[in-house]
């Protein structure tokens, strides 16, 4: 009795989502170092993330702290030191998108996009790779503050520190899906001075900057409602026993609206077909 090829061939599983999305996790991970070692060779990644930020911190520290303490009557550092850590998160971004617009041009990403790989693992590992650094930086930033001495006052003291390093982390997250998206179809690195003049602004336009009260009535609320805002201020009152869980509350839906709006985008730009850009 004869069987055909096909007959004694084993049956391919077929692969469920479980398995795709483990897939995608795990090639995301390859992503991320891949980033992460190419990050620590770039000093533009590095100035963005880390140096600018510190001299800034130094800086409201030196000119703006005696005139913070005397109005509101707490440590400068309380006020300074969580938006410095934000401002590094978010321009490290902007360095980061600097290098996808290179690997684009280099043709890098289109040697990706005709491997087998799951479409939305370049974005899986960049997030990966961003949340990284903006522990390390945030963990700098700390470093810097308590040798300036900051000091955890809240209630809960030290054990507020986990949470306090999280809050940049969900904003890095959101604001690198911004980045990503936009890099995805900028022609150029010069495309991305939109959004650096975009988050320069967010750096004076937050209640981590100045007390909410001190901008104009109709602005208020606005103020108040940036990403920057919520993030300052529940940075703030972990360390300082002030409110929690409002800003907090508004860090989350934040990440959750710039992720899931700007990730598809991102994800779209990625993975879609190559096309030849202009340098």
């Amino acid at each position: 009795m004869t069987t055909t090829t096909a007959q004694n061939a084993a049956p391919v599983p077929e692969r469920g989502p479980a398995d795709i999305h483990a897939s995608a996790l795990a090639q995301g991970g390859l992503q991320a170092g891949r980033l992460l070692r190419r990050w620590s060779r770039s000093p533009i990644v590095f100035v963005q993330a880390l140096v600018f930020p510190v001299c800034l911190l130094l800086v409201f520290r030196l000119v703006f702290g005696t005139t913070v303490a005397a109005s509101s009557g707490g440590d400068s550092l309380n006020r300074f030191l969580p938006l410095a850590t934000l401002v590094g998160t978010v321009f490290g971004g902007v360095g980061s998108g600097a290098s996808l617009i290179r690997e684009r041009q280099s043709g890098l990403l289109d040697r990706f996009r005709a491997m087998p790989v799951h479409r939305s693992s370049l974005l899986i590992g960049r997030l990966e790779a961003e949340l990284a650094r903006a522990l390390l930086t945030a963990l700098a930033f700390l470093a810097v503050g308590y040798a300036l001495g900051f000091r955890a006052d809240g209630d809960a003291g030290a054990a507020a520190l986990p949470l306090f390093l999280a809050v940049p982390l969900l904003l890095g997250a959101g604001f690198a899906a911004v980045v990503c998206a936009v890099a995805a179809y900028a022609r150029s690195v010069a495309a991305l001075s939109g959004l650096s003049m975009l988050f320069t602004l967010m750096l004076f336009f937050n209640t981590g900057f100045a007390p909410v009260d001190s901008y104009p009535g109709a602005l208020r609320p606005l103020v108040r409602a940036l990403p920057m805002s919520c993030g300052a201020d529940a940075m703030r009152g972990l360390v300082d026993s002030g409110a929690v869980r409002t800003p907090l509350l508004g860090v989350v839906a934040w990440t959750a609206v710039l992720v899931g709006v700007f990730g598809v985008v991102a994800v779209r730009g990625l993975s879609g077909p190559a096309r030849h850009d202009s340098t």
